[in-house]
């Protein structure tokens, strides 16, 4: 009996210390006829998209510079999902009905992508894109960790983004359907797309147009805290553990 009974307190004790472990890879799927991710979109300018996946929600707006070199402040745009993934479309020149403009492109005004996870503390591990027309260079912040839930991103500009607590990503001609990883332990509240800017004295001057289709991300940051049980079940098995090895002891010594 005294052997179960510690093997017993041992088992409890193990699993009140264990911790929560890695939390699990988290993959939204942001194109149409995805049958692994639940989408609803509203529509206007200004609009959004909500993608869950697991009970996990991701939330999509869209923006544009003001300007087509690409310096000027975001105004809202119009985002839609599309065979392919993500594209918006902006107030640019009338043709951002017809392809390849309504996708993610620098082609005039920049268009512009942010992605809010539910908290901070998210990290992201890749983005998919499932289309794209010649060139796509891709830019990608990570950050915002300190900013509000739906933060209105109207009147900032690429370069206020580092002030905003944002990392700068780059990614050379992406090909289709294909992860690309962060390879960071970076952690945001959102993550923010763009293509390169257009002509800006390198060797590539070539216009970037590309659809997003596919978010992987993880938490990572700490537990949200219990208020009215501040201690969590895996502290209180491990408290009970050693209470339990510690009144059995007691007992061998008196015995």
């Amino acid at each position: 009996m005294k052997r179960i009974f510690a093997r017993g307190v041992l088992a409890v004790m193990i699993s009140g210390l264990a911790g929560t472990g890695t939390a699990a890879v988290i993959k939204w799927d942001t194109e149409t006829g995805s049958s692994s991710t639940s989408r609803s979109c509203t529509s206007g300018v200004g609009n959004g998209c909500t993608f869950t996946k697991g009970g996990e929600v991701l939330k999509a707006t869209a923006y544009a510079t003001n300007n087509n070199s690409g310096s000027g402040d975001f105004t809202k745009a119009t985002i839609n999902v599309y065979d392919g993934g993500i594209g918006v479309k902006n107030a640019n020149d009338g043709n951002e009905t017809s392809s390849p403009n309504h996708s993610i492109d620098n082609s005039g005004k920049d268009d512009v992508v942010v992605f809010e996870f539910a908290s901070s503390g998210f990290d992201p591990e890749s983005f998919m894109i499932g289309w794209k027309y010649g060139d796509a260079d891709v830019r990608a912040w990570i950050g915002g960790d300190n900013l509000a839930a739906g933060y209105n991103f109207t009147g900032v500009g690429f370069f206020d983004l580092t002030s905003l607590g944002f990392t700068l990503f780059t990614f050379n001609n992406v090909a289709t359907d294909t992860a690309k990883n962060f390879n960071t332990a970076l952690t945001g509240h959102y993550l923010i797309f763009a293509p390169a800017l257009y002509n800006t004295g390198g060797s590539d001057s070539n216009y970037d147009y590309f659809k997003i289709s596919q978010i992987a991300a993880q938490y990572a940051g700490p537990p949200p805290q219990q208020p009215d049980n501040p201690l969590s079940e895996p502290g209180t098995a491990a408290l009970l553990g050693i209470a339990l090895a510690g009144f059995w002891a007691n007992r061998r010594r008196k015995s």
